[in-house]
């Protein structure tokens, strides 16, 4: 091309430029569209399976969720806490068992419907039936309707830990889950109070919300979101780089400076809520029930290098750890006061030869989900060189999530490496050790050769009263009991990176649960 033509083309721009701004609309980077014309993408990086949010308990399916649904209670990261969403009031009883909870006023579901307390009966007892919810539910003997705006939840036993109940629990329209029939989740609907609503939903690739208008806390600024699904890390860095992507968060770590060069200011690493754990199923008949033996799987515990899949997974950006729930986020996490499995290859290779093998095993397959090039398919290709270096051989197997998550919660794997936490309270350990959180758990204590009714009963002991310094104690014996039988190990804290474009304005960082309401562009 001539230097005249260049020199042409560049002043038809900049005066194309002065016209589309002189226009009197506000102008975004994507097309010359203005704000209300203007589509947000995020990435997830798999599927999500169901719009019913009672379908799965996936982090990535959760984001979405919390974009078009409520609860009682909402959960506020940056401050550090649970705070009233859908409840306006509520007040508890002298003896603890009985909360009477005063709605908002003025809500409607997305569908037009006034919100009601028989809506709220309906979603407590759809989900106190649903045993995946056990771990939030099971202490509730009742809720009951007193009028339109008010409902009350009457508890077996006194229960410190129910906001995270209030919270969890989401709030959906009796009359439009009962329209759509055995179709609610697999379709769009209009079911909940949040700011936006499913206009598209594709399992394999998308899904498109639009604001609800009439949201009771006034419209969102933001007025379209589309989720794409994008499982490869590599993709969603170029689909960023690129203005595909306008909010990428949970980025891959591996790849960060890179995430900087192209984000410029808008980046943040946040600290996380989310520990990435190494499970082993004793229960797994793989090489004649080998996982049943206590101490191959002390050895397994011993030959994980931390640092190494830190380095793998985090680009040494995580934080190796031995705590369930990090103790920044949690007042009630322990400390101190159980085993930790430091790494030790010589104490591994004398644990499998005191185990009756000293010339190595096959311990069967390292299972995990998500990305090939995710964090946890690298934490399990760390984990097989690491056994290997003790004589531990085992296969690795990533598959989309799900597929695992259910092969989990059904004790059908032999090792996994697997995410947890998100909450601001240890009974969070309930869903995992619990024998009432059928579904949740992947390791399943009762009837095994653990302590497991104390587990069960520190559970319970740990909820019945608000003393924090009581409740460490008793979570403290828990969490030992759990580390003594070498079933669940944590590894990492990842910190959560997220990146956006420059004409995005999100406010304050959180790890896991933002809120696109609050989000707007520049």
């Amino acid at each position: 091309m001539s230097k005249r033509l260049v020199a042409i083309v560049l002043v038809v721009l900049m005066v194309a430029g002065l016209i589309s701004g002189c226009s009197g609309k506000p102008v975004t980077q994507e097309n010359n569209q203005t704000p209300e014309e203007r589509t947000l993408k995020l990435r997830v990086s798999d599927s999500v399976p169901s719009l019913d949010w009672e379908q799965s308990t996936s982090l990535r399916a959760v984001k979405v969720w919390h974009q078009m649904f409520e609860g009682l209670y909402g959960m506020d990261e940056a401050k550090g806490g649970y705070y009233k969403e859908l409840a306006k009031d509520v007040s508890l009883s002298d003896d603890q068992l009985e909360y009477t909870i005063t709605l908002q006023d003025g809500v409607k579901f997305q569908n037009g419907e006034d919100l009601k307390a028989s809506d709220v009966v309906f979603s407590y007892k759809r989900a106190m039936k649903n045993p995946r919810f056990n771990y939030v539910t099971s202490m509730i003997e009742d809720v009951a309707e007193i009028d339109d705006s008010t409902v009350k939840v009457t508890l077996k036993t006194p229960f410190s830990a129910i906001d995270h109940t209030f919270f969890s629990i989401k709030i959906v329209s009796e009359k439009e889950v009962l329209e759509q029939g055995d179709k609610f989740g697999t379709i769009p609907h209009k079911a909940g109070t949040g700011p936006y609503y499913v206009t598209e939903y594709n399992v394999a690739t998308n899904i498109k919300l639009s604001a609800f208008e009439d949201y009771w806390r006034g419209a969102p600024a933001v007025k379209k979101v589309e989720y794409r699904v994008i499982s490869d890390d590599a993709a969603a860095i170029i689909a960023f780089e690129n203005n595909e992507l306008d909010y990428l968060e949970d980025a891959p770590l591996t790849d960060w400076e890179a995430l900087l060069s192209a984000s410029g200011d808008n980046n943040s690493l946040t600290k996380g809520n989310d520990v990435l754990f190494l499970g082993v199923n004793y229960l797994s008949p793989t090489n004649n029930n080998i996982l049943a033996n206590d101490k191959v799987r002390q050895a397994i515990f011993y030959a994980v290098n931390k640092k190494d899949m830190n380095s793998a997974a985090c680009n040494g950006y995580g934080v190796e750890t031995p705590y369930y729930m990090p103790p920044e986020y949690v007042a009630t996490s322990p400390k101190d006061g159980f085993e930790t499995y430091e790494y030790n290859k010589d104490k591994a290779k004398q644990l499998l030869a005191e185990a009756g093998y000293p010339d190595g095993v096959d311990v069967g397959t390292i299972l995990t989900y998500g990305a090939n090039t995710g964090d946890k398919a690298k934490m399990a290709q760390v984990l097989q060189a690491n056994l290997a270096d003790v004589g531990i051989t085992a296969e690795v197997s990533v598959m989309d999530s799900a597929v695992v998550l259910p092969r989990l919660y059904d004790q059908d794997y032999d090792i996994c490496i697997y995410a947890d936490s998100n909450n601001f309270d240890f009974n969070n350990i309930r869903q995992m050790v619990h024998s009432e959180s059928v579904g949740m758990y992947i390791v399943k204590y009762k009837d095994g050769p653990f302590n497991w009714k104390r587990l069960e009963e520190l559970v319970d002991l740990g909820v019945s009263t608000s003393d924090i310094e009581e409740r460490v104690g008793y979570y403290t014996e828990l969490w030992s009991i759990v580390m003594d039988s070498a079933t669940l190990l944590p590894c990492l804290s990842k910190p959560v990176p997220t990146v956006w474009a420059s004409d995005l304005e999100i406010g304050t960082p959180v790890p896991s649960f933002y809120k696109i309401r609050t989000f707007s562009w520049k």
